[in-house]
């Protein structure tokens, strides 16, 4: 029988991860894949390596509050140099390992970093490149370290087996003392992480979170999704987002297992590998998916796809009472335990088998999706939250989910819809504030302690959350209407044949769209339809294809006011990426680069005269 989690009324970190890892000292914490095999590392383990990086880091006489940035993918050693340096009584920088040494040096500079653990040479060269410009670095752990270590002035460089070999007979002299000081010392208040935000435009600012912050928002969600000893988690999400790095903390205090994807690709292989019972993503995530089922499921002969879609609408018409924690009627029961055993038990066993939900954030997540994954018996709970609320605000949980909503407030998190619609929060999981912008933090936080959240929403009679989109990213169009960009792109993206859509039309007089179509599916149409081309470009320009798109997309508009409804779209090859810049770390449009990198192509939608 699992074990469930016993975290007290003490917000702090440490004292949790350290009561854990005497509970469950002998259990698998954490997992990597090495050698083509994964390999667990226990509790006792973990612990050990967190107290010999907090060693080595003290003895470099780093003061209390000094900061210490962090770069580097998910792995063991992420965790265990986070928690070693919380355990130091610092503060940890994490900063995401796509972004450019340019970025990296804004970060360093602004957080005032006296130290960086990064993971492999290519992150090393960053440093390298900049750190003539980092004054106040002065020391580099690296986890990979290349067969040289390079020199920098007045900054030691120096690799993490050395750094826990030193650490070990450190703790074996005046080191241990010195820990121990530092973890009496700790208090709830004391910040624990500055989390830079990676914002779509402009510098991003960093947001001051506390122990108080995580724990509470760790504990509040360990109750509402009920982790206990007995899971394991499949982690991808970057750890340097908050929303991954809170349900870590909540998993590890629980005493369950997390092991780590070899990357983003290889998602689907690592679940078959690890059997998860959780993993955390982002909407896009589930959105390929979802792509990929059905367009499988297109290729099949007429019989297979009407199973497939038969069961499928079961499926959907049970999830209406497993979601809300109800029993599903007889006689619906008996044709839906024919659809899992048809249809449902060959999805799930591709994510491992034994996965008994995901949980989406960093973006609205479309009810359409929800809908499916609940009817083929992966449970999809949603929340909803900001770097600078520690992340949750909301979440759906097991027999209380809601289609289309974000869940209720989390424990000790209150919501309101304040005048003009804006969501806003208060609790312990709300942030100190920004880190060296106090006019910031005022514009954030009112006089009553109620963060504004930037977000449109409303409550229903139950209490849930319902997003509806981001105050700032509104299109105000010439007419002087308001339309939400978000809802009508999920739409759009439900279509197999639509892989991406950005809503345009600020300042305009009719909505249009820039489409990133499914090109497999396109290429599968044109065969279908005996139209011929030679290249994706040519496809994509021709008018047979054009048109198809033109019908599809005007029968995805027929919920949507009239002047909500996309009248003209441009057709993109290229895929919106984090790669190519056109997304943030937590896949969301950078909408203003977007916007600029293809004005000729938007102008030519709106241009005087063009046709509607």
């Amino acid at each position: 029988m699992s074990r469930s989690a016993t975290m007290s009324d003490v917000f702090l970190l440490t004292k949790h991860f350290y009561d854990t890892a005497a509970r469950f000292s002998s259990k698998p914490a954490l997992m990597e894949k090495k050698n083509g095999v994964y390999r667990s590392m226990t509790y006792q383990e973990m612990k050990e390596r967190v107290e010999q990086v907090a060693a080595y880091l003290l003895s470099h006489g780093l003061a209390h509050q000094d900061r210490v940035a962090l770069l580097a993918e998910n792995r063991p050693e992420w965790p265990i140099a986070d928690m070693a340096i919380i355990s130091s009584g610092l503060v940890n920088v994490p900063i995401y390992p796509t972004l450019t040494a340019h970025q990296l040096l804004y970060i360093l500079n602004d957080s005032g970093a006296r130290a960086i653990v990064v993971s492999k040479p290519a992150q090393l060269q960053k440093i390298v490149a900049i750190h003539h410009d980092c004054p106040q670095l002065k020391l580099v752990i690296v986890m990979d370290p290349p067969e040289t270590l390079p020199e920098m002035r007045n900054i030691e460089v120096v690799s993490l087996h050395s750094v826990l070999t030193e650490g070990e007979k450190l703790l074996n002299q005046e080191g241990r003392a010195k820990l121990d000081e530092r973890l009496n010392h700790a208090h709830e208040s004391h910040r624990v992480s500055i989390v830079y935000t990676s914002g779509t435009t402009g510098d991003p600012k960093g947001v001051m979170l506390s122990h108080r912050n995580f724990a509470s928002n760790a504990r509040g969600a360990v109750k509402a999704l009920g982790f206990d000893s007995s899971q394991t988690s499949l982690s991808f999400l970057p750890l340097s987002h908050v929303l991954e790095r809170v349900v870590n903390y909540a998993l590890q205090f629980c005493g369950a297992t997390i092991a780590y994807a070899e990357s983003i690709d290889t998602i689907a292989q690592n679940l078959q590998e690890v059997h998860p019972s959780a993993f955390v993503a982002v909407p896009r995530v589930f959105e390929k998916i979802y792509n990929r089922i059905i367009q499988n499921i297109e290729t099949e002969k007429p019989l297979k796809k009407k199973i497939f879609y038969w069961a499928l609408e079961v499926g959907k018409q049970a999830a209406v009472y497993t979601s809300r924690g109800k029993p599903i009627p007889s006689g619906l029961s008996f044709k839906h335990k024919i659809a899992d055993k048809l249809v449902f038990t060959k999805i799930r066993e591709k994510t491992g088998g034994n996965l008994k939900f995901a949980v989406s954030g960093g973006a609205p997540l479309m009810r359409e999706l929800a809908e499916f994954f609940f009817a083929v018996g992966i449970n999809i709970y949603e929340g909803y939250g900001l770097t600078e609320t520690s992340p949750v605000i909301c979440c759906n949980r097991p027999g209380a989910a809601k289609f289309g909503y974000v869940g209720l407030p989390i424990e000790d998190v209150e919501v309101k819809i304040a005048p003009d619609g804006e969501i806003l929060a208060r609790g312990p999981n709300i942030m100190e504030g920004y880190y060296n912008k106090p006019e910031a933090t005022r514009e954030a936080i009112d006089e009553e302690g109620w963060f504004h959240t930037g977000d449109i929403g409303e409550i229903d009679s139950e209490g849930y959350l319902k997003i509806t989109d981001r105050k700032k990213e509104i299109i105000v169009m010439s007419n002087g209407k308001n339309v939400a960009p978000q809802p009508i792109e999920n739409v759009l993206k439900t279509s197999p044949y639509i892989e991406q859509a950005v809503m345009l039309g600020n300042n305009q007089k009719y909505m249009a769209a820039l489409i990133h179509p499914s090109l497999d599916m396109l290429d599968q149409y044109a065969r279908e339809h005996k139209i011929s081309v030679s290249s994706h470009k040519e496809l994509l320009t021709h008018p047979e294809i054009h048109g198809f798109l033109e019908k599809e997309i005007h029968r995805m508009m027929a919920d949507f006011a009239r002047y909500e409804q996309v009248k003209k779209f441009a057709l993109i090859e290229e895929e919106l990426t984090q790669d190519n810049g056109f997304l943030t770390p937590t896949l969301k449009y950078k909408r203003r680069l977007i916007n600029e990198h293809f004005a000729k192509t938007i102008d030519g939608l709106f241009a005087e005269g063009s046709r509607v």
